[in-house]
């Protein structure tokens, strides 16, 4: 079962992710190092935190991918792109999107370009934010024709997704509202 951990659990763990990133942003180091102090190596537990990152830049990765394959009408069977990438509820409000363009006709082209990748981790859940620049990814109409994204679309924007760990992988849930966090 994808994101077994009770909603509300969940959000605390990604709350407390934010403020353990806050409090590691805003601490500084000890400046007063002098030439005898031994120099630093990495650590396993950064090792694992560097993996563990990096899992989750690749499943954020793919999740894109699978959001720019469902609406641009390249598969018939949206929901299978989001397989062992996302929630239950993630997978279910993206394969809404794609079946509401498919109705109306509306494909997507072009692609969005993601940058700015940032994981942040606590224990197995955690918060994924990017900047998304979503200018050169049209809506195109049945007869050819193609609308400019929302106004809001048309430079790079902040996004926050929740990232939960489910049965050793890690899954794209939520969307989080980014608030004034985040700048692009």
């Amino acid at each position: 079962m994808n994101g077994s951990r009770p909603r509300a659990g969940r959000r605390f763990m990604v709350g407390l992710a934010c403020v353990a990133l806050s409090a590691a942003a805003c601490s500084g180091g000890d400046e007063n190092h002098s030439a005898s102090d031994p120099t630093p190596t990495a650590s396993t537990s950064g090792d694992a935190a560097t993996k563990v990152e990096a899992e989750i830049e690749s499943v954020f990765q793919d999740y894109w991918n699978a959001v720019i394959q469902a609406q641009s009408g390249q598969s018939d069977d949206p929901a299978s792109l989001f397989d062992g990438i996302a929630t239950d509820a993630t997978t279910e409000d993206n394969v809404g999107i794609a079946q509401r363009y498919a109705q109306e006709g509306i494909t997507r082209v072009g692609e969005p370009v993601i940058s700015d990748v940032t994981v942040n981790v606590v224990s197995d859940s955690g918060v994924v934010s990017a900047c998304v620049d979503e200018s050169d990814w049209v809506a195109q109409l049945p007869d050819g024709s193609t609308l400019p994204p929302p106004e809001e679309q048309l430079a790079p924007h902040p996004v926050v997704f929740e990232v939960v760990g489910s049965d050793g992988s890690w899954l794209i849930g939520d969307p989080i509202e980014p608030g004034g966090t985040i700048t692009c």
